[in-house]
């Protein structure tokens, strides 16, 4: 069962990774394409009105990264800016030429002998009869895939893994009718948030996508749909990472312990926080003392990071995030305090499922995956730890790991 699972969870990845890579480079080689038509067409103009007034003389100080070609009407070449004319043969059948000489101008593009390249050509027939040819070399979508072969392959293993993780959660035999139940709810919980917070991004970057494709954007429009497809794909990366986190702590995995300082971890954090708290404009502080546990230092630095991130989001402008690290009988106390918006009593107990979020327009607007806090949770269970929340609306939080020493 888990096999099959697998298989189809993986299948489906694919098609989903390979239809979204195609259809994103497709719209926007077809986008520079038509653009780079209508530029060759531009400077055809314009060159063969200098080359109509200072004849071929203006080849010797043209400065175009563009090949510029000048065809008699019985094909002979007259001049060329990349070589030396008299060595180039007859280009009289040489498409573009043909219809400059019939219609007025004429339009080709033909592929390189690697199949990498197209080269684009415009012609258009001067008033004494010769022929103007500009063209330049425009990569295939072979070669922009190719160019893009190391991060695909990144994007493919992450797939694979993800796939046979999930995969193997689903296939787990329950016993108990009971258990089962439970675990086929979360489970379908669990697929339907994933879904959910995926079919954001993926419609977000489909509607960009889609613009691109009508072809009539501006440049400066291009940029900002890539880098609106480009954060987007970064927010379902950081989901499907968070998700393996999740996976890694459920699967109750062995993990190498270390002796981890908390004071000095603390330190790293806030270090790292800094510059997104300046920008909320949002205090960090640590007080309390240097408190050694043998823990999972990147679990720890994950419970950390994601209490003190949340502290800065949830923040007010001038606003106090504090973290307090002390020693209580034989535990240490980790606690971040914030001066937030807080949370209400009947949402406590539910600020550590997965998925949920108390403010969901501000944590979407913060990029947050929902799955912060149920990182911590199982952070703390993977080092036999407790939390305790104290909140009020409007006042702030204070959320506290308890580590037995």
């Amino acid at each position: 069962m888990n096999k099959k699972i697998f298989r189809y969870s993986l299948i489906v990845s694919m098609i989903l990774l390979s239809a979204s890579i195609l259809i994103i480079i497709g719209i926007l080689y077809g986008y520079f394409e038509t653009q780079l038509k209508y530029r060759l067409r531009t400077e055809a103009g314009y060159i063969g009105a200098a080359v109509m007034t200072e004849g071929i003389s203006y080849f010797d100080r043209v400065d175009t990264e563009d090949r510029i070609t000048l065809v008699a009407p019985d094909g002979t070449v007259l001049a060329d800016t990349d070589a030396d004319s008299a060595a180039l043969e007859n280009h009289l059948d040489r498409k573009e030429i043909r219809l400059a000489i019939e219609n007025g101008s004429g339009q080709s593009v033909r592929y390189s002998d690697t199949f990498m390249q197209r080269t684009v050509y415009y012609a258009i027939k001067l008033e004494n009869g010769n022929i103007l040819r500009v063209s330049a070399k425009l990569y295939t979508v072979l070669a922009v895939l190719s160019g893009l072969a190391a991060p695909i392959a990144a994007i493919i293993i992450l797939a694979v893994v993800a796939s046979a993780i999930l995969s193997a959660k689903i296939s787990e035999n329950v016993i108990g009718d009971e258990e089962r139940e439970k675990r086929e709810q979360m489970r379908h919980e669990f697929t339907s948030n994933v879904s959910h917070e995926l079919k954001t991004p993926l419609t977000s970057i489909s509607g960009f996508a889609e613009m691109l494709m009508q072809g009539d954007a501006e440049p400066e429009t291009v940029v900002d749909f890539s880098k609106s497809i480009y954060d987007e794909s970064r927010r379902m990366i950081a989901l499907v990472q968070d998700i393996l986190r999740i996976s890694e702590l459920d699967e109750k995995m062995r993990f190498e312990r270390e002796d981890v300082d908390l004071y000095a971890l603390a330190e790293e954090i806030v270090s790292r926080l800094k510059p997104e708290a300046d920008k909320m404009q949002v205090r960090l502080n640590i007080t309390g003392e240097h408190i050694h546990i043998d823990g999972v230092r990147k679990i720890l630095d994950e419970i950390l990071y994601n209490l003190c991130d949340n502290a800065v989001k949830y923040n007010r402008p001038n606003g106090l995030a504090e973290i307090a690290i002390h020693k209580k009988e034989d535990s240490a106390l980790l606690s971040v305090r914030d001066t937030g918006i807080g949370i209400a009593a009947d949402e406590q107990e539910r600020i550590f499922e997965r998925f949920y979020r108390v403010d969901k327009t501000r944590s979407k607007a913060g990029g947050g995956t929902g799955l912060g806090l149920s990182i911590v949770k199982h952070g703390a269970i993977c080092h036999n730890g407790s939390i305790q929340i104290e909140s009020e609306p409007d006042k702030g939080t204070t959320i506290t790991v308890r580590f037995p020493l």
